[in-house]
């Protein structure tokens, strides 16, 4: 896509990124994750009333009745990197333009099923982008098994407006996630699901 998109990604004349995307430090790294891909040029899809992400759209919604949109957080406001820094410890918040291309996507899809991938850092700018386009979260079972009080992951935690998963590709199988507990943390998951 960046090759056959130049302008709609935040590249230097020579064709690499300018600014790359990653997420800030936190407590699975104290550097941050820099993840070393180019970034959009918002403005550019914005110009184009988002056409390039309206194609990718219709493509997926001709293959799959239901999309999830990873990282959703993105289109609130996403990590930028300058390019070239080794860590992204250097980088910082940008507001994108995520309710622009939420309603252009309403109009050009009725009943968008989109599912917002929304685990990690959520901020309640980002709790609104989901939740005033009526878009579902995501739960993560493995998650919600840790006995904190309060966890949203937790099962009686679940909303109606949520979709629930077993884990994540970051996560073990669970099978494997429960063969990797302690004795106490088994037997509190068994009492929990009963």
């Amino acid at each position: 896509e960046v090759w056959a998109n130049r302008t709609l990604f935040q590249l230097g004349d020579d064709g690499l990124p300018s600014a790359v995307a990653g997420v800030p430090p936190d407590f699975f790294s104290a550097d941050g994750q820099l993840w070393g891909n180019p970034l959009y040029r918002w403005e550019q899809h914005e110009r184009s009333g988002f056409a390039w992400w309206l194609e990718r759209l219709r493509a997926q919604f001709a293959l799959y009745d239901l999309l999830r949109i990873d990282h959703f957080r993105g289109l609130e406001a996403y990590w930028s990197v300058p390019a070239g820094a080794s860590t992204a410890k250097t980088g910082e918040w940008v507001v994108a333009p995520g309710e622009a291309l939420l309603a252009r996507a309403r109009e050009a899809f009725a009943g968008l099923e989109v599912v917002a991938e929304d685990l990690g850092v959520i901020t309640p700018e980002v709790e609104r982008l989901r939740d005033g386009f009526g878009l579902p979260g995501m739960r993560v079972l493995q998650f919600g098994l840790d006995g904190s009080p309060g966890n949203v992951h937790a099962l009686h935690e679940w909303t109606a407006n949520a979709v629930g998963y077993t884990g994540t590709h970051d996560n073990d199988t669970t099978a494997g996630w429960y063969a990797a507990l302690r004795e106490d943390e088994k037997h509190r998951v068994r009492q929990y699901l009963d």
